[in-house]
């Protein structure tokens, strides 16, 4: 018998994870705020997307053989798409990427107001944290927020959006010699550090030793990055649901720009060998192991 593909799983996983999403946690968010606040957020959280990030929480923690996905594993990623949804709707904005379009639909501030994405960020960044507050044992929760905090906080992905838009917004003189190592360090932070971390929650739910997965995970997210920066130049705009060609527009650093389109698919070909050898060595069960194992390929040929 044939064994499910990654994008099955993600499938079946991402099915039931947006009836969640729609059935217990919009409902809490409009209990709690007002319309002004309320419509962007549900607008942005129920857009799609891979939901590779809570996917990947799920995994970690272990696939259930039957029966129902368990409530701490969903309340964490619900609380690392929220975090990671914010980064998005703030990535959009005129002062950001200024993107119009986000997962084919208009971006956040230009189907409400610049006002209304900002505050919709806010509120998904914070709304992350109580989530996990109100879904997640007392025995984890210090270690959940540590780990999500960091990924998505100062030391990782702002860190990351950080020297992202130091280098657009300067000259390509001020990355000196080494633009690929400074390319590394941008996406290792701002792409990697959120994928490690849904990796690394996972495993804190399940009491499982949680550095081997946050490797895995790291590596997965630059190899993720690395494939996104590919995408942006061959990749077709309506698979995508965004502009193609924005980033060097931009004047972004890219891995394309900076090593060319061939040695580009050779460091995704590495990345995939390290991910693939990271997670033959997960203590997991058999089959969230062989997943594991099949994702690195499946991000790196993947179309949007």
């Amino acid at each position: 018998m044939s064994q499910p593909a990654p994008d099955q799983h993600i499938l079946q996983f991402s099915t039931g994870f947006d009836v969640f999403l729609r059935s217990r946690v919009l409902p809490l968010i409009q209990a709690e705020t007002v319309p002004a606040v309320f419509e962007p957020v549900a607008y942005s959280l129920t857009a799609g997307g891979k939901r590779l990030r809570p996917f990947l929480v799920y995994l970690s923690a272990g696939m259930p053989e039957s029966g129902p996905v368990a409530d701490p594993v969903l309340f964490a990623g619900a609380a690392i798409e929220c975090l990671h949804t914010y980064s998005l709707i703030h990535d959009d904005l005129p002062a950001m990427d200024n993107a119009a379009l986000r997962r084919g639909r208009p971006s956040c501030h230009r189907a409400y107001s610049e006002w209304a994405a900002i505050l919709a960020g806010d509120a998904l960044n914070t709304l992350a944290f109580e989530l996990l507050a109100r879904g997640c044992p007392e025995s984890h929760l210090g270690d959940l927020v540590r780990v999500l905090a960091r990924g998505g906080g100062l030391a990782g992905m702002i860190a990351g959006q950080a020297l992202d838009l130091t280098f657009e917004k300067q000259s390509k003189a001020s990355v000196g010699d080494s633009p690929g190592g400074i390319l590394d360090e941008i996406h290792n932070r701002k792409t990697a550090a959120l994928i490690a971390a849904a990796c690394e929650m996972g495993a804190v739910l399940q009491d499982r030793p949680r550095t081997a997965f946050a490797a895995y995970g790291q590596t997965l997210g630059l190899l993720f990055q690395v494939a996104d920066d590919l995408l942006d130049v061959v990749g077709d705009e309506t698979a995508l649901g965004k502009k193609t060609g924005a980033d060097a527009a931009a004047g972004k650093l890219t891995y394309p720009g900076v090593y060319g389109i061939d040695r580009t698919r050779a460091r995704m070909a590495e990345l995939c060998a390290q991910a693939e050898q990271l997670a033959l060595a997960l203590d997991i069960d058999p089959e969230s192991r062989r997943v594991f194992a099949s994702l690195p390929a499946f991000v790196a040929e993947r179309a949007k």
